[in-house]
């Protein structure tokens, strides 16, 4: 049995040594690798994850290195286009935007205003199309440092793709795991917004939580089914195993 874990937090560059990246650490990543490692049934494990994230030990663990969403797509695509895959847990923390263009308010302003009375005849996306491309003319060089005397920086991001829409398109037949954040939402909403993930992905299980009920040693979960059941766990231990043994007997319920 094989099986496909991402973990930690993307990075999305602006310039050669500026960057955005989240607070993920893929602890919770590490540990549900590792605990895959211990079932005799499981053979390798492919461990997409940041530099930076927390790795796991064991001689079933094979680590590759992804840390914008782009080198995130490629290496997925490779590993399904490459192994059977039985079992996907999707825990990266992935941006959902990225850095499009960088340019001043100065060089922006001065474009805008030399091709007002052609925007003002555009409506809708020809507008926002035109007004696009005025960002590209404007933008600074950002293929090396952007000078620290530039004043006024402006940053526009672009949405990045939705990396769990690609798993049961590549590996219609494995397990998928994914996970829901949301930031102080009411359970409802947690549990509802965790359940739309599941039914449009197609996955058989997804871990919501929310990030008020994380720290370093606590972290309240819950994980949902099909059914939109779901249970409580109170600790990454906990939810590990969880995910595991859930994970584990869907898979063998389905051969």
């Amino acid at each position: 049995m094989n099986i496909l874990i991402t973990s930690g937090g993307t990075v999305e560059k602006i310039d050669a040594v500026r960057s955005i990246s989240n607070m993920s650490t893929g602890k919770l990543g590490s540990l549900i690798a590792g605990r895959f490692a211990e079932e005799s049934d499981v053979g390798q494990i492919f461990y997409i994850c940041s530099s930076s994230a927390i790795k796991p030990q064991s001689g079933k663990i094979e680590i590759k290195y992804a840390d914008s969403v782009s080198s995130l797509e490629s290496l997925v695509r490779q590993v399904l286009c490459s192994a059977s895959i039985d079992i996907i847990v999707h825990c990266m923390a992935v941006s959902d935007y990225r850095v499009a263009s960088v340019t001043s308010a100065a060089a922006l302003a001065g474009l805008l205003a030399s091709n007002a009375d052609k925007i003002k005849q555009l409506e809708g996306s020809a507008a926002v199309s035109a007004v696009t491309e005025l960002l590209k003319k404007s933008s600074v060089d950002a293929k090396g440092k952007i000078d620290s005397d530039e004043e006024n920086l402006l940053m526009f991001m672009e949405r990045t793709p939705k990396i769990i829409s690609l798993f049961h398109q590549l590996s219609p037949n494995s397990t998928l795991i994914g996970f829901k954040l949301l930031d102080n939402a009411p359970l409802e909403i947690l549990i509802d917004k965790a359940y739309k993930i599941l039914t449009q992905n197609k996955c058989s299980f997804v871990l919501a939580n929310d990030l008020r009920d994380i720290t370093d040693e606590l972290h309240t979960g819950y994980l949902i089914d099909k059914n939109k059941n779901y249970t409580k766990y109170s600790s990454k231990a906990e939810i590990a195993e969880a995910i595991v043994s859930s994970a584990l007997k869907e898979r063998m319920d389905s051969l």
